[in-house]
């Protein structure tokens, strides 16, 4: 392991302590007393992350990486302060984790919350897949990814409104949906950056060429969360047809394309 290599270690893991140490603390000190907490949802979510993480790096990452514990652990411990730093981006999509989430023990807020969570850590994996020269690669492509997930899932918010639907109604199959829609969003995006490095120019061709179907998916989502609000007739959608279906067919829509794109030369 070089210097920068090094240095990039102690870096990712001070990142990676604060925020998931403040992830872990937050709702001791914030939350209400006698608000009750939202669930299993954001104690599994990072273990199910950590746990894909480790799958790509050990089983599609470079050589070099794959083949070396010690790289495995740098890759790792980036991946942890990544996901731990962009998660709190959230905020700029409508949904707080401390208002939302903590204070109002909102089950939908920490569904979306959730499904951030794999989508961005997807757009992380995906950077990893390939041979490349260093790991200022893996930050160029994943930052890639990463920034078009949020801004697909801004754009989604432009069209249709759904956090008001998550904040305001609390609509638990609007959670589901958008939760769906963002790990669908990673998986067309992390595959889009995935691939052995050739030159940033040309990682943001075959960026554009495999993720566009994004735009197509954002769409489609807008049109569904139209349609899918509660109304004063329907007040408490069904979570399994209103919910769990549309996001199923998101994810089921971002199979298909990795599918069709074949595997990672």
């Amino acid at each position: 392991m070089s210097g920068d290599e090094g240095v990039l270690l102690i870096v990712s893991a001070v990142l990676a302590i604060a925020a998931w140490g403040a992830w872990s603390l937050a709702p001791r000190f914030v939350r209400r007393i006698g608000t009750p907490p939202t669930g299993w949802l954001l104690a599994l979510a990072p273990l199910v992350a950590a746990a894909l993480l480790w799958v790509v790096l050990k089983y599609a990452s470079a050589h070099d990486v794959r083949d070396d514990s010690a790289y495995l652990m740098l890759y790792m411990v980036l991946g942890a302060a990544w996901v731990g730093v962009w998660i709190r981006a959230v905020a700029i999509t409508g949904i707080s984790r401390r208002d939302d989430i903590i204070e109002r023990a909102n089950r939908s807020a920490a569904t979306v919350v959730a499904g951030a969570l794999i989508g961005i850590t997807l757009c992380y994996a995906g950077g990893n897949i390939g041979d490349g020269p260093g790991w200022w690669v893996v930050v160029f492509s994943a930052g890639l990814a990463t920034l078009a997930l949020y801004a697909a899932w801004l754009l989604l918010e432009m069209l249709s409104g759904v956090s008001d639907t998550v904040t305001v109604d609390r609509d638990k199959s609007a959670g589901v949906r958008l939760a769906g829609f963002l790990i669908a969003s990673g998986l067309v995006l992390g595959r889009g950056v995935a691939g052995d490095w050739v030159s940033a120019d040309a990682t943001v061709r075959e960026f554009v060429s495999a993720a566009w179907p994004v735009i197509a998916l954002v769409v489609v989502a807008a049109i569904v969360e139209r349609v899918a609000r509660p109304t004063p007739s329907t007040p408490r959608p069904p979570i399994v047809p209103y919910g769990v279906v549309p996001a199923l067919v998101y994810i089921a829509g971002a199979l298909y394309q990795l599918q069709r794109l074949g595997p990672v030369v």
